[in-house]
């Protein structure tokens, strides 16, 4: 909720608003800076073409015909994560981080969305350019307390 009683949801929206917001924390590419397009470009991918499928995810049944057909589908759909994964990382051209060598909002939604199903693993593989991003961000001791509250490594995380 916004100070003034607005409620802002999404997380992609949520991201670039307090990127805006806070120019200062240089998080995000300015209007002006060549690479907003790119950036706004990955963080409507990411929201779109991935982590919408996680309310199918999280309950097969919500488009499943029956609970037989429930597997196959989440097969499927992690396999299309995978091929989304792939495809954003034939088209980038990373520096440090996916725009460059700043970290910005970008990187930190990729990494936390590449911890869901289909797991780390099957990132590493289908987007090994952003691999060495993630772990990167991981590794990064300004996150250190928040991996461990909010995504803790747990043994076998990665899967």
């Amino acid at each position: 909720m916004l100070p003034s009683g607005e409620v802002i949801t999404e997380s992609a929206a949520i991201l670039i608003y307090l990127a805006d917001l806070y120019p200062q924390g240089r998080l995000a590419p300015g209007l002006n800076d060549p690479k907003r397009a790119q950036y706004l470009r990955w963080m409507a991918y990411v929201s779109a073409a991935i982590y919408a499928f996680a309310w199918i995810k999280d309950d097969a049944m919500r488009i499943a015909a029956s609970k037989e057909d429930a597997p196959a589908i989440i097969d499927r759909i992690h396999d299309r994560i995978a091929a989304c994964w792939h495809m954003m990382d034939e088209q980038i051209t990373p520096g440090r981080y996916i725009l460059g060598d700043e970290l910005s909002v970008l990187d930190l939604y990729v990494t936390v969305i590449s911890r869901f199903a289909p797991w780390r693993s099957r990132f590493y593989k289908s987007a090994p350019k952003m691999a060495e991003i993630v772990r990167q961000v991981d590794a990064d001791p300004r996150l250190k307390e928040f991996w461990a509250k909010r995504f803790p490594s747990d043994e076998g995380w990665e899967r």
